[in-house]
């Protein structure tokens, strides 16, 4: 017992001065706070877009009044008389819009646009046939090659969700309606008659500039890329329905099969319209800029250094 007595008594120092250096040490640091949420910008913007419009329906054209049924009935035609537009082309457009937007909440923003797009040639050949035509007593066939360009004003209100941010990219999809005014401009007639008539000759003409407003509507798809705190690059696909063409009154130059028909231009001294009878449709591929208007929120500070002991 004797013998244990001075270790007890060394055991409640040490442990008595262990406590002591424990009281000596700084607190604990404190647990460090979760960042603040990122703030993304809502508010108005500024967009402009350049791009390519391909053709993704073929113009379906159609003459008014019907050469055939006014063919017939001045007894020019017979019943069995035939007609059709073949190889109708209409090549790409160049475009430009330009518009403004507000951004409500990181998923939903929408905008308004104007935009010109032209440069688009349309072409079409013409022909009529007849096995047994009365004038002439026998085959009769015609032939007329259509020439014009295409350009349209078109205005949509477009609705867009994004679809995320990832890495400062951020995926969307939208949709637009609105209206697109369709100009056809220059549009020249050739026509050449044959089948053994020396009347059926050249013969030619033109058609007066028309224009026709029809309702537009547009899916869309495509990237967000920030690169800076304003301004943001836009990588989009879009398909546009854009309505209907249709030229002005036809003008005929010559050519007049026995003084009195022009199948070429004009239908007994009427004159003829061509036009769509189906909506045009294109795959636009479009590059653009989005200036955000106002400060964008900052980025959130870094965590704090935690020093640990």
């Amino acid at each position: 017992m004797a013998i244990l007595r001075p270790l007890a008594v060394a055991g409640v120092v040490a442990a008595t001065c262990g406590w002591a250096n424990a009281a000596d040490l700084p607190p604990a640091p404190p647990l460090p706070s979760p960042p603040p949420a990122v703030m993304e910008f809502n508010g108005w913007y500024l967009r402009g877009d350049v791009g390519l419009g391909v053709n993704a329906a073929t113009p379906e054209l159609q003459n008014a009044p019907d050469p055939i049924a006014t063919g017939v009935a001045s007894g020019f035609l017979s019943p069995a008389a035939t007609q059709a537009f073949n190889n109708t082309t209409l090549s790409p457009f160049g475009m430009i819009d330009f518009g403004a937007g507000y951004q409500f909440n990181p998923w939903f923003r929408v905008d308004g646009t104007l935009e010109y797009r032209g440069g688009a040639g349309l072409q079409s050949l013409y022909a009529l046939t007849d096995p047994a035509s009365p004038y002439f007593g026998g085959p009769l066939q015609y032939a007329d090659f259509y020439r014009a360009s295409v350009a349209s004003f078109i205005g949509l209100l477009n609705g867009y969700a994004n679809l995320g941010n990832w890495y400062g990219i951020s995926p969307f999809v939208g949709a637009g309606v609105g209206f697109a005014d369709n100009t056809i401009s220059g549009f020249t007639d050739q026509g050449l008659g044959y089948a053994d008539y020396t009347s059926l000759g050249p013969s030619g003409g033109y058609y007066s500039n028309g224009s026709k407003t029809s309702f537009a509507w547009a899916l869309m798809a495509g990237l967000d890329f920030n690169i800076s705190p304003n301004v943001k690059l836009e990588l989009g696909y879009r398909y546009l329905n854009y309505g209907s063409i249709a030229t002005g009154g036809s003008n005929c130059l010559a050519g007049n099969i026995g003084g009195t028909f022009n199948l070429a231009n004009c239908t007994g001294g009427v004159a003829n319209f061509v036009s769509s009878r189906n909506m045009l449709a294109s795959n636009d591929f479009r590059l653009g800029l989005i200036y955000t208007l106002g400060e964008t929120p900052p980025p959130p500070p870094p965590p704090p250094i935690v020093t640990r002991y």
